[in-house]
């Protein structure tokens, strides 16, 4: 491959800075040349011809996704919220997830955003053991291997949950691990972020996945709204990120089994009821059916100015 070097000293130095910490292309005040001189240097530059946007992507260290648009217009976003699979047991909805991957697919949907539990967890545990069709982390993961690489157009994100670390905790390996390895290797692009808490900046404001604290989640009584308040009553509504000050302005749990949406002071949240039946084979008013929000945002200048999520569920499951 041809190495390109960059003429311009501006370009240059716009470069280094780009790479200390995430900034946007508009702050860099560059020129038309200069911008083509970076976008022909580093491959985190992309053009939107849609759009008709430039924007940078920035995978960094600190597991946070930069994404930011050479424009102060108004910025769309559209991505779907997943959780609580559980690839590798009885209670996972294959056909529901396969329904709804179809219809992101259709509704332009670019990013998944999955807030832990992707798999069913080690079977030593006698709650996880006895439900489980794929014993071992690799097996659950060539499930959610062969599910994902149907939709190779979709970027993925996820973080973990407590099934999916309960093989960290008995000598294997994360199968989050082992289903990024696999769809990198089918050139999809597949992010596990290694903590139950994730933030992402999108188009300069913060989504934040976290999955859960682990106390009893699953029945019908519990109040997901309650565990929302405890957590966010001393939670600023900001995060600082490589010395920049990003506001958080939404929140997507995992782990509740429960279809959510409220507002906290200025910050969104959503939680969905995940892909499980927790009632396998009992259907009806009382069920949590499996479930996703495919949410679709304004941004501009670092402010939401729209917000649309919709529910969305397998109408061939649910019987009223």
């Amino acid at each position: 491959m041809e190495e390109i070097f960059l003429t311009s000293q501006k370009a240059t130095n716009a470069l280094s800075k780009m790479r200390a910490k995430a900034c946007t292309l508009e702050e860099l005040e560059l020129t038309q040349k200069e911008v083509d001189e970076l976008i022909s240097a580093t491959g985190n530059i992309k053009y939107n011809s849609a759009e008709k946007k430039y924007y940078i992507t920035q995978f960094n260290d600190n597991n946070y996704e930069i994404v930011s648009f050479a424009s102060k217009d108004a910025i769309e976003q559209k991505w779907l919220e997943l959780s609580d699979i559980y690839f590798g047991s009885t209670f996972c909805d294959l056909d529901t997830l396969n329904y709804i991957l179809e219809l992101a697919k259709k509704e332009g949907v670019t990013d998944v955003h999955i807030a832990g539990d992707l798999c069913a967890g080690h079977p030593k545990f006698k709650k996880q053991g006895m439900y489980l069709t794929a014993n071992t982390a690799q097996d659950q993961a060539n499930i959610a291997i062969e599910v994902f690489s149907k939709f190779p157009e979709f970027k993925y994100y996820c973080i973990n949950g407590e099934r999916d670390m309960s093989f960290d905790k008995n000598d294997s390996i994360n199968p989050i691990v082992l289903v990024q390895r696999g769809l990198i290797e089918k050139g999809i692009q597949f992010h596990h972020i290694n903590e139950t808490v994730a933030n992402l900046v999108i188009c300069g404001v913060v989504k934040r996945l976290q999955h859960g604290n682990g106390k009893q989640a699953y029945t019908k009584s519990y109040k997901i709204e309650k565990e929302m308040w405890q957590q966010f009553e001393n939670m600023s509504d900001n995060v600082i990120i490589k010395d920049r000050n990003y506001n958080i302005c939404f929140v997507q749990f995992g782990h509740y089994h429960v279809n959510c949406l409220q507002r906290l002071g200025g910050i969104l949240i959503t939680s969905t009821a995940g892909m499980v039946f927790d009632d396998k084979g009992v259907l009806n008013e009382n069920t949590s059916y499996p479930s996703a929000k495919i949410s679709q945002t304004t941004i501009k200048n670092g402010k939401v100015v729209r917000f649309v999520t919709e529910t969305i569920t397998n109408p061939k499951n649910v019987i009223m």
